[in-house]
């Protein structure tokens, strides 16, 4: 079907609020759009709408998401409605969007580009250090003097999303110090009390005197970071709105590239990002802003500061249009009146199917195993009726309610996705290589050895282990000296291990470990392998983060990273697995906004747990900081404490589709007893179906057998169609993935698909700098021309950046500015100008189900405008003509190939908007003879035609795993190796 069928049949269902809102394309407009009101829906329609109505480029527009996952989600839909332009649409998280400014304009943040990002493990020990220097009273407490230090990091997080600096944050503290000796009625007048504050202002008094305290420890601390060289996440949205306050050049350039600006969830957005928002939509007095919202379901801002982005976009532009949605077409009548009974508002939800569906269910049983039991029964009924089970939804109120209620349910016979923030540190292989780590970090400790003995990849009996311990114990001798006598492959293995994490950067340490120990090769042939290499990755990640930072880190520097974590008591997380086909999903509420289900449970819904939690709001910042209007200051006023949590329990309930079923223990864990959350008891009784909880209360014989059960397997194979499909499509196929499967699909599939961890080889981390200066000089020439200095400048910091050992690095970066030196001097005269370089193509459809993806590293503009010469750089020793045409013994084709992909790339890209009449191979080192060589072909439609036929053979044998039997020709080739020892 057409583009523009597919927006008509989409748009003739529509109702006449969602027509107004995707017709209304030019001046502001704000959407108050309810749960189930297809506010997706509106956004990617209004998105197409701009497009066929107005001569607007995709690039024009700009579209901010609150996640990660709304981002893939609507350019998911846009692709449905328009195909191909949807991946040139900028849609984007507001980080993202700031970091692609930043890299896109990296002359304009010098403190960014040339600072390392840190982690919230950094940024704690960091101010730790500072509350140890200074003379604060309140904020270090001499029983517990690191008491207010998470609270400090995330408050200085708060201030920094909220767009206020440190010499602004003194003055609202110094202002509230001087408006409360002001104060009229500060003391009592009369009584016993006479003279003294009132109770009431000593907590204010404490309140602004830690915020004064803050101040200090803020200011010390962006000191520490400029001091540094250093930045932390919010620095980026900080900068950006730094730099476009006083940059009126970058500014107008942002103006002129997003012409419309769509916003979702506008209630959770923050003043930084809000100002951000007003500066690049403020060349006009009405600018084409849509900003889409629900103050109900602000779960990530408290009340007031969420009503306040409603108000301030009013008083912004008081001729926005103002449309409301009020239909819902995801629940019954039923569930929408309970959610109106736990929170009202102005325009109650009405249900599109005017059935008024199935009453919320509800039940308070003996314990939680025996909620968990009955949920478990049901669920399993709903299945043998026939509901998917990924159209069932758990929901709990905080990460740590998933291990024991995900448990019973497997032992129950249930396969469960647990989609929920899990702590990295808890998981066994993440566990097992922090053992090995503490044991080679103490190298000869018998205690941290023993412990490693155990682990299962080492390949020791247990009873080996047993005896060896022992006889350490019976000779007085270390466990080291038995190891080296009875198990010598063990004992040099833990050698080699221990030499290298002395003398080797942290990543390669990690990467070598995870290879000599045979992890990888253990961890391949279990029934979940897909899960636990998942999680090895995300450890991985976790090690690079700290490299980040600090460049030069070892294996001793991540145990301190991760020892901080663990002081701390930070939740490392850990990646929810991917696939949740056939399984029955767990999440926290936070965790399900934006998602529906058909059945929907509500689990732990007791007071104190879900509602009329305590207050743990250690560092409470002043009000002023978040610049509330009088209306929101009223309306925060008014707010009852437990606000926050009512609208989380609203967006709990407004998940479900078809059904709710809500749940609760009357006797804790703890033996205490508990009543029914506060929200549930403001459901409309004569709307709720009470559980006759009896049989399961009375049912202790079966409660107890439950724990004898075994937990079902629902791991994740590696061998799985629809796992492999959905990776193949959110990745696209880039041509160095294309190169990677035609000489091995296994090398595709570990390195590609799966993404093994892995470090980078020296030679590639040259490259990686080489290609980054080379893009910053070009950059930079069209205002400034290409200069050699910056060139080379350019180049060693971003080898800085790489993970080099520090011999390598000295020898990597004379070798660079060598070579770029030379290449400089060789073709300064000939400079091409007139240039796009890394033009990235995001997405283009070859097929309905291939997508092409790709960076080019230079596009030169032939005269015209239009026909474009394609230059890829690389290093290394330089090919001959027919070596790049793969035309002798020893050459693949790789490189001729990558070019001809470049123009199939460019065919496809916004109607051949660019032209590829050449593409060249630019060698940035010399030969042996010293002479720089480029070669520059033309490529042919029967060169794109044979490429496209390979690409679908390709992407056909990919998606049905037909290569899964297949292994390549090198017999030593480790990724067949891998393969084989799958089961």
């Amino acid at each position: 079907m057409s583009g523009e069928k597919n927006f008509q049949k989409t748009y003739n269902n529509l109702n006449s609020a969602q027509k107004e809102a995707v017709d209304t394309i030019e001046g502001p407009v704000m959407v108050i759009a309810g749960p189930g009101t297809g506010k997706t829906q509106i956004l990617t329609m209004r998105i197409a709408n701009i497009l066929r109505a107005t001569d607007s480029a995709p690039e024009q527009i700009l579209a901010l998401t609150f996640t990660e996952n709304a981002t893939a989600n609507m350019r998911d839909r846009l692709a449905h409605l328009i195909g191909s332009r949807a991946y040139r649409v900028v849609i984007s998280t507001f980080h993202g969007f700031c970091n692609n400014i930043i890299k896109n304009y990296p002359e304009e943040f010098p403190r960014i580009i040339g600072s390392a990002s840190i982690t919230e493990i950094d940024q704690i020990a960091i101010v730790e250090k500072i509350i140890d220097s200074l003379p604060l009273k309140l904020l270090r407490p001499y029983g517990d003097p690191t008491f207010y230090v998470r609270s400090v990091v995330g408050s200085i997080g708060d201030l920094k999303r909220e767009g206020v600096s440190v010499a602004e944050y003194k003055n609202i503290c110094r202002k509230a110090d001087r408006e409360y000796a002001d104060i009229s009625d500060l003391r009592h007048e009369k009584g016993a009390y006479k003279g003294k504050i009132k109770k009431v202002y000593e907590k204010l008094r404490r309140e602004i005197d830690k915020n004064l305290e803050l101040a200090e420890i803020y200011e010390a601390y962006e000191a520490s970071l400029n001091e540094k060289k250093l930045y932390d996440f919010n620095d980026m949205i900080m900068e950006v709105l730094r730099e476009l306050k006083s940059n009126t050049t970058l500014l107008a350039m942002l103006q002129e590239e997003h012409q419309y600006i769509l916003v979702d969830e506008h209630q959770d957005t923050n003043n930084a990002q809000n100002k951000i928002l007003e500066l690049i939509a403020g060349f006009h007095s009405n600018p084409n802003l849509f900003v889409v919202g629900d103050e109900k379901q602000a779960i990530f801002r408290f009340q007031g500061a969420s009503l306040e982005n409603f108000f301030y976009f009013s008083r912004l532009y008081p001729k926005a249009k103002i449309i409301t949605l009020a239909n819902n077409y995801r629940s019954g009548q039923a569930i929408l009146d309970q959610a109106e009974a736990v929170l009202s508002g102005k325009s109650p939800l009405v249900a599109f199917d005017k059935k008024v569906g199935p009453l919320i269910k509800v039940g308070g049983f003996d314990s939680p195993v025996t909620e968990y039991f009955y949920l478990a029964s049901d669920i399993q009924a709903k299945i043998t009726a026939g509901a998917e089970p990924n159209e069932i939804a758990v929901l709990y109120r905080d990460n740590r309610d998933a291990l024991p209620l995900s448990a019973i349910l497997r032992k129950c016979g249930l396969a469960v996705a647990v989609e929920s923030d899990d702590d990295l540190l808890s998981d066994l292989d993440v566990q097992k290589m922090i053992t090995v780590f503490e044991a080679l970090a103490n190298f000869g400790d018998n205690e941290r050895l023993a412990r490693l003995l155990h682990i299962d990849f080492f390949g020791l009996a247990p009873i080996a282990t047993y005896k060896y311990i022992r006889q350490a114990h019976e000779e007085k001798r270390d466990l080291i000296a038995i190891l080296q006598e009875k198990e010598d492959r063990v004992f040099e293995l833990l050698s080699s291990l221990k030499v290298a994490s002395e003398n080797m950067n942290l990543l390669p340490f990690m990467e070598r470990l995870l290879k000599e120990s045979k992890l990888i090769e253990f961890v391949v042939t279990d029934h979940n392998a897909r899960g636990r290499l998942e999680t090895i990755a995300t450890f991985f990640d976790l090690a690079s983060s700290v490299v980040a930072s600090q460049p030069g880190a070892r294996l001793a520097d991540f145990l301190a990273f991760l020892n901080i974590a663990q002081k701390h008591k930070v939740l490392l997380k850990k990646k929810a697995g991917q696939g949740y086909k056939g399984k029955v999903r767990l999440m926290t509420t936070h965790k399900a906004k934006g998602l529906e289900f058909d059945h929907v449970y509500i689990v732990g819904a007791y007071d104190g747990h879900f509602g009329g939690r305590p207050n743990r709001d250690k560092l409470k910042l002043l009000n002023e900081v978040y610049a509330l209007s009088a209306e929101s200051q009223k309306a925060e006023a008014q707010a009852t404490d437990d606000a926050d949590e009512r609208r989380l329990f609203y967006v709990a309930l407004t998940r479900g589709k078809s059904e709710v079923t809500i749940t609760y223990a009357k006797i804790g864990e703890t033996g205490r007893e508990q009543v029914p959350s506060r929200f549930v008891t403001d459901l409309r009784p004569e709307l709720v179906q009470v559980i006759e909880t009896e049989k399961w209360n009375n049912d202790s014989k079966t409660e107890r057998s439950i724990f004898l059960l075994p937990e079902r397997e629902t791991g994740s194979s590696l061998h799985d169609v629809q796992f492999v499909a959905e990776l193949f499509h959110e990745q696209g196929l880039s041509v160095t993935a294309l190169n990677n499967y035609l000489t091995c699909p296994w090398q595709y599939f570990y390195r590609n698909l799966i993404r093994l961890p892995a470090v980078p080889a020296k030679y590639l981390l040259y490259g990686i700098a080489i290609h980054a200066a080379l893009q910053d000089v070009f950059r930079q020439g069209k205002d400034k021309g290409i200069e050699r200095d910056f060139l080379l400048a350019s180049f060693e910091r971003h080898l800085r950046a790489q993970p080099l050992e520090v011999g390598d690095f000295s020898e990597t970066l004379a070798k660079g500015q060598k070579a770029l030196a030379g290449w400089y001097d060789t073709y300064s005269a000939t400079f091409n100008l007139n240039v796009l370089t890394e033009f990235k193509i995001t997405g283009v459809l070859l097929t309905p189900g291939i997508k092409l993806v790709g960076s080019l590293d230079k596009l030169e503009f032939l005269g015209d405008g239009q026909t474009v010469n394609v230059v890829d750089y690389k290093t290394g020793q330089p090919k001959s003509r027919n070596q790049i045409l793969g035309e002798t013994k020893d050459a693949d084709g790789n490189y001729f190939r990558q070019l001809v992909f470049y123009k199939l790339l460019l065919d496809l890209f916004e109607d051949k908007k660019y032209q590829m009449v050449s593409g060249e191979i630019d060698f940035v080192e010399p030969s042996d003879s010293g002479k720089y060589k480029k070669e520059k072909f033309e490529v042919t439609e029967a060169d794109v035609t044979s490429l496209k036929t390979t690409i679908e053979t390709v992407a056909t044998e990919i998606l049905n795993l037909s290569f899964w039997d297949k292994t390549c020709d090198d017999a030593k080739c480790e990724y067949c190796g891998l393969r084989r020892l799958m089961k």
